[in-house]
């Protein structure tokens, strides 16, 4: 196997960058962890506990390697980019990821902001390419300008096989003053499309709003288990969805943080909507819904939608006293474009190579998928005319 050489191994910010490779060696920093998240005004995929969790309950039973990059001056932890290692079947290629169960989620390195930020985030990349020597590295949704992006753009011994574009809605709340005003500035077509749905859903009996903070609930097993109903019925398939490893994941997540919230829509007691949402430490994110199908018709998600918001509006600031911005997520549903005003933030996701067999082994991949595609519309092109009627 050959590895591009990294020409910036005698980088002096580099040197000062070193790998964790042990659990243990990651929770002896976590208080430095803890301050640093809260001075990067980061979101909850890099907080310690969902790495934490993300390490033990997804990637450890894989069998994945620890490789969290660090880089400390004087005792002050500045950035921190947690890594697995995970090897093919045949152990002949190394694909790198962020320590992350992938769930449709972004990522970002965690950092300072100061004037040397992106130096050093770039400084942290080459450091874990040096050392982890991987073949491949996937990075999803990550969000164009972020330290991330900057980073891998800057290293010309990645080599980006492919990307997908993709954009992350999100709620601008920083400068808003009241809920009322916010409210205000709303399409107001789908405000009163929605509460004449919650008016008819309230004549169907007792309705109720409810969240669970840092608590075991039941809820997290019902919304899975529509979730999956809903896959299977609209062929949408997040192997997420069904992955009994991210479902335990989720459930001790949300079973023992705080900042990780689980609302719930009732009627006559029983659960028709579940929606999930983490409090980061500069901004918000929704992170899965789901609901009974039964009252699809009085769109309860959309119902749920609004106590959600205005819970975190007006419970939750950042360090300087501004609300919180809040994403949702990849896609343009319309509940996003409608609580986002349309902001959006642009992402990308990289798959990239690090090693020239890497290199060769995305490109046949690549080139295997789009041959199976070809024969796919192949036959479908062969059987339409037959499943219409058409004979020779």
């Amino acid at each position: 196997m050959h590895t591009y050489r990294h020409s910036a191994t005698h980088d002096p910010l580099v040197h000062n960058c070193r790998i964790l490779e042990s659990i243990d060696a990651v929770l002896s920093i976590r208080a430095e962890w803890d301050r640093l998240w809260v001075d990067a005004r980061a979101g909850y995929g890099l907080g310690f506990p969902y790495i934490y969790e993300s390490w033990n309950t997804i990637h450890r039973p894989q069998g994945a390697e620890l490789r969290c990059v660090v880089s400390y001056e004087k005792g002050r932890l500045l950035a921190a980019l947690p890594m697995v290692l995970l090897r093919s079947r045949v152990k002949l290629w190394k694909y790198a990821a962020i320590c992350s169960p992938e769930a449709a989620e972004g990522c970002d390195i965690l950092i300072e902001r100061t004037a040397e930020s992106q130096a050093i985030a770039t400084a942290v990349l080459r450091k874990f390419l040096i050392s982890a020597h991987p073949d491949m590295i996937g990075f999803s949704f990550v969000k164009l300008g972020c330290h991330l992006e900057v980073a891998i753009q800057s290293i010309a011994s990645l080599r980006i096989v492919d990307t997908y574009d993709n954009v992350m809605p999100y709620a601008d709340l920083k400068a808003e003053t009241d809920w009322a005003s916010y409210k205000r500035s709303l399409s107001k077509h789908y405000e009163s499309n929605v509460a004449r749905k919650a008016r008819r859903l309230h004549e169907q009996g007792k309705v109720t709003m409810d969240i669970v903070r840092g608590a075991p609930t039941p809820a997290i097993e019902w919304l899975f288990l529509q979730k999956r109903k809903w896959s299977e019925r609209t062929n949408k398939r997040g192997h997420w969805v069904f992955s009994s490893r991210y479902q335990e994941f989720i459930t001790k997540l949300f079973g023992s943080d705080q900042r990780f919230l689980v609302f719930i829509l009732s009627l006559d007691d029983a659960p028709i909507a579940v929606k999930l949402a983490a409090i980061g430490s500069g901004f918000a994110s929704t992170m899965m819904i789901s609901y009974d199908d039964k009252y699809e018709r009085f769109s309860p998600g959309s119902v749920l939608d609004e106590f959600m918001m205005r819970h975190i509006f007006e419970n939750y600031r950042d360090g300087g006293g501004r609300h919180l911005d809040i994403d949702f997520g990849p896609g343009r549903e319309h509940f996003k474009l409608h609580w986002s005003r349309g902001n959006v933030h642009p992402t990308k996701s990289y798959f990239m190579a690090a090693s020239r067999s890497g290199m060769a082994k995305l490109r046949f991949d690549r080139s295997r998928t789009r041959v199976q595609g070809l024969v796919s519309r192949f036959i479908r092109a062969i059987r339409l005319p037959r499943e219409q009627g058409w004979r020779p």
